[in-house]
């Protein structure tokens, strides 16, 4: 009885030291983060997505009109989403900033592009402004690809 007593303690010692840390990811295809900030983090499964504008990643300037900036968004998203092992199919939460609420119907139109079976639980606000006037802004938050 004692040795499993031993075992069962043990076993506790080892699973409370074992750290989940939170991870970051340095994503090499993208502009740097406009700020001190990293474009995404992740604990266990969890992937939260800083709210990424329509940055090129190539010229590092911001795309022209509501239609290019939503769409190089989604191009930004999907290589973080690759570079934490998700996808578009494995975001459960977005949140939209837009500057104008008469782009909301825009902005569905292509949003709804890059989902195919599902949909995920999304909040749109309008705001004041976003950085670099951007009229845009999507964060999100996705689950990992089971390996």
């Amino acid at each position: 009885m004692s040795k499993f007593i031993f075992f069962l303690f043990s076993l506790t010692l080892v699973s409370c030291s074992i750290k989940k840390g939170i991870g970051t990811v340095k994503h090499t295809d993208l502009s740097k983060p406009i700020g001190p900030y990293s474009h995404s983090a992740s604990y266990e499964n969890l992937i939260f997505v800083s709210g990424q504008i329509g940055l090129d990643q190539k010229t590092n300037s911001l795309k022209p009109g509501i239609d290019e900036q939503t769409v190089q968004i989604f191009e930004n998203l999907k290589i973080i989403l690759e570079d934490n092992h998700s996808d578009f199919e494995h975001i459960t939460k977005t949140t939209i900033f837009i500057t104008d609420m008469n782009h909301f119907e825009i902005v569905n139109k292509i949003y709804s592009q890059y989902f195919h079976n599902r949909f995920p639980a999304r909040s749109t606000i309008e705001v004041a402004s976003l950085p670099r006037s951007a009229s845009i802004e999507i964060e999100c938050i996705a689950v990992r690809k089971r390996r």
